[in-house]
C-alpha cells in the first residue's frame, strides 16, 4: 500500500521537482529551467547537439545538470547547457540537476570554465565572456588567468580581438579565420584590416604567411596581389609554401628558383617514407 501511495504521489506531483532521498539527486521538469543568461557560448552544433540528444535517448543523463534556484518555480542553469538542449531535442519531460546558489560572478565563471575546459568556446566568444568578467565585475587579467587556468598573456591576447571591426569578428566566429590569423591583421592599421582579413581567406594564407605580409603592411601600406606576383617576388612566400608543403607530407622540402623557373624537392630518409609519399601524391591526384 505503502509503495503504491509513493507512485501515486509521483503521478499527481504539480510542483517543479522532486528529490530523490537515495542518491540527493533532484529531477526537475524541463519546463521550469532557463538557460544561463550568462552564457558565453552562442552557437550550437546542431549536429552534434542531435548526436548528443541520440545517445541521451539511448543510455539517459548520467552527469546531472547543476542549476541556481531563482523563484519558487524557476531554475536558471549554471552548467551543462549543452545537455539541458540536447534533453529538449530527445523529448525528455524532467531532467536530474543539483541545485547550488551562486552569485552572478559565479554563474558566469562556472560557464566560461566549463566550456573553456571543453573547449567549446569560438575565440570571440571566449574573449567577450572574459570582457565580461573584467567589465562588470573588475577582475583583472590576472584574477580572470587565475580563475580559467590560463596565462595573462593569453587572456589579454583573447580580449584585444574585441578590437576587431564586427565583420571581421563575425569571420572568427564562423571559422573563416583563426585567432593566429586575428593576431596578425591586429598588427596593421585599422583601414586596411577588413581588405586584409579578406585576403587572407581568400588566397588562404597560413598564420605564418599572414604575420610576413602583415609586417610588409605596417612599412609600405596594404597592396592587393595575386599570388603569382607575391610568389615570384617575395623569398619569404618560398619558406611558407615549403612550410606548409612540408606539414602537409611530413617531410623536408625545399623550393628553389632562378628566371622564374624552378624545382621542388622532396626528401625521404628510407624506402617506407618513399613508399609513403608516393601514396600521398597518388591520392592528391585523385582528390
Amino acid at each position: 500500500m505503502t509503495r503504491l501511495g509513493r507512485g501515486l504521489e509521483a503521478l499527481i506531483r504539480t510542483g517543479p521537482e522532486s528529490i530523490d532521498k537515495t542518491t540527493g539527486i533532484t529531477t526537475i521538469k524541463i519546463e521550469h529551467i532557463i538557460p544561463n543568461r550568462f552564457q558565453p557560448r552562442k552557437r550550437f552544433d546542431q549536429e552534434k547537439l542531435q548526436e548528443l540528444a541520440n545517445s541521451l535517448k539511448e543510455n539517459g543523463i548520467i552527469q546531472p545538470i547543476i542549476v541556481t534556484k531563482r523563484d519558487d518555480t524557476q531554475y536558471e542553469i549554471i552548467a551543462g547547457e549543452r545537455r539541458f538542449e540536447a534533453s529538449k531535442l530527445a523529448g525528455f519531460y524532467e531532467i536530474p540537476v543539483i541545485i547550488r546558489s551562486v552569485s552572478p560572478k559565479e554563474q558566469l565563471q562556472f560557464a566560461i570554465i566549463e566550456n573553456v575546459q571543453r573547449e567549446d568556446l569560438n575565440a570571440i566568444e571566449e574573449a567577450k565572456a572574459y570582457q565580461q568578467l573584467h567589465d562588470e565585475f573588475e577582475l583583472t587579467h590576472s584574477q580572470i588567468s587565475d580563475i580559467v587556468g590560463k596565462d595573462r598573456a593569453t587572456i589579454s591576447n583573447f580580449i584585444r580581438l574585441l578590437k576587431l571591426t564586427e565583420p571581421i569578428q563575425l569571420l572568427i566566429l564562423e571559422g573563416k579565420l583563426s585567432p593566429g590569423h586575428a593576431r596578425a591583421i591586429l598588427q596593421i592599421d585599422e583601414n586596411y584590416q577588413e581588405d586584409f582579413a579578406k585576403q587572407i581567406i581568400k588566397e588562404e594564407f597560413s598564420v605564418r604567411k599572414a604575420e610576413i605580409e602583415a609586417r610588409k603592411i605596417k612599412q609600405h601600406g596594404f597592396k592587393p596581389s595575386s599570388k603569382t606576383e607575391s610568389f615570384k617576388t617575395s623569398p619569404d612566400v618560398f619558406s611558407d609554401y615549403e612550410y606548409r608543403l612540408m606539414e602537409r607530407f611530413k617531410t623536408k622540402i625545399k623550393i628553389s628558383e632562378k628566371n622564374q623557373k624552378g624545382k621542388i624537392s622532396i626528401y625521404y630518409s628510407n624506402r617506407r617514407e618513399f613508399y609513403a609519399l608516393i601514396k600521398e601524391l597518388e591520392s592528391e591526384k585523385h582528390e
